[in-house]
């Protein structure tokens, strides 16, 4: 029999954000284990649900009386796979409709796949509902499953309709905070991204860091860009980027900026020169790693690019209009490396450092050249690296 006051209980506790806080997985490991308390042969709750994301379009969190809970991520590519489309998963988010498999009572030969692999492990009945967003669009759903001899009763299946609307508010909640965090991290950066959330989002709101700068860009790539296809180019584009990134987030850096084939990149410091001797070692290493990973890819394009390394304090912080605002990094220091980038494509170097960055990358030798830079009242000294 179904404890009336407990479940009434769980659905005040979902409702008031299933205090204290915490991680979802804890809350549907409580969720569970507040439903069996309430008298409901519970042996299986899984959550599901969509995402804003680049690469991860969907996540379940997936308890079981057997192995506790745990998270699974789903590509792009499954969602759009037939494998996919045939789960009652697929159809409940696609129509808003329950499902129900009563395997106790259901011939094993009518069993579709995902009702086989259920009673393979011992399962008997299954419940699939929707989970409607406050909008009324639904963009996830929960499964719960039993071991009962019978399955479950009718007043079970009342109890589990009874908790769906609060489970959707639960999965509503952490889903929107995710999208938020995710989307604003792919288009800005982890770093920004916590500032614009944290409420840094007023014009001029920003702090003056110290940091080494790397910019970087694509030789040949106005060239390249002329005579090949614009679909091609995206993908040059996109695997340079991808490289950059990967090599950039290893060695502790951040993406600022793509300006159409190059990338600014800070490796954030403070006034302490063990720091930033460090910060200068790790910029390096992302340069040496992003252009070893691009001369092992093969293809038919191969991919070079050119790199300025500067170290300098630069503002970091909310500019632009009232109504589009962008994080990003200014000052002298971004300006100069800038210029150092086109100077190294104009004498056709690899890699470019500035005397300050010189005077903190332990063991680094290059050759040394003072030029006029645009915008600059004395000349400048430079270091071609290579």
């Amino acid at each position: 029999m179904v404890d009336q006051v407990k479940l009434a209980a769980f659905s005040s506790w979902l409702m008031a954000g299933a205090q204290p806080p915490k991680p979802i997985e804890a809350v549907v490991e409580e969720s569970a284990a507040r439903l069996r308390a309430a008298g409901l042969p519970l042996d299986v709750l899984i959550v599901n649900g969509l995402f804003i994301h680049p690469d991860i379009r969907g996540i379940q969190i997936r308890w079981t009386a057997r192995n506790g809970v745990r998270r699974v991520t789903f590509r792009h590519a499954y969602f759009e796979s037939s494998d996919f489309a045939a789960t009652p998963i697929s159809r409940t988010i696609a129509t808003g409709r329950s499902m129900r498999f009563e395997l106790a009572r259901q011939d094993p030969g009518t069993d579709t796949a995902y009702a086989a692999a259920f009673r393979a492990s011992g399962y008997t009945d299954i419940l699939v509902l929707p989970l409607i967003n406050f909008d009324g669009t639904i963009s996830g759903c929960i499964e719960f499953a039993t071991r009962t001899a019978k399955g479950f009763t009718q007043e079970d299946i009342t109890a589990l309709r009874r908790v769906q609307a609060p489970l959707a508010r639960m999965k509503e909640f952490f889903t929107e905070r995710f999208d938020k965090q995710i989307t604003l991290a792919t288009y800005v950066g982890d770093a920004t991204s916590r500032k614009v959330l944290s409420g840094q989002i007023v014009r001029g709101d920003g702090e003056t860091i110290s940091a080494v700068i790397l910019f970087a860009d694509i030789k040949g790539f106005t060239a390249l860009s002329n005579r090949t296809a614009s679909a091609e180019v995206l993908q040059v584009l996109n695997r340079f980027f991808d490289v950059i990134d990967n090599a950039v987030t290893r060695n502790n850096g951040e993406i600022l900026k793509f300006l159409g084939d190059g990338v600014l990149v800070i490796f954030p410091t403070p006034d302490d020169l063990t720091a930033q001797e460090a910060a200068a070692q790790s910029a390096m290493a992302a340069v040496t790693e992003a252009r070893e990973t691009l001369a092992e890819q093969t293809g038919p394009l191969q991919i070079a690019f050119r790199a300025a390394l500067h170290m300098g304090d630069v503002f970091f912080g909310n500019v632009g209009s009232r109504n589009r605002l962008d994080f990003t990094a200014i000052g002298p220091a971004v300006n100069l490396c800038a210029r150092m980038l086109h100077e190294a494509s104009s004498r056709d170097a690899r890699t470019l450092c500035s005397a300050q960055f010189r005077t903190i990358a332990i063991g680094l030798t290059g050759t040394p050249f003072t030029c006029e830079v645009a915008g600059f009242e004395k000349p400048v000294e430079f270091h071609v690296l290579d």
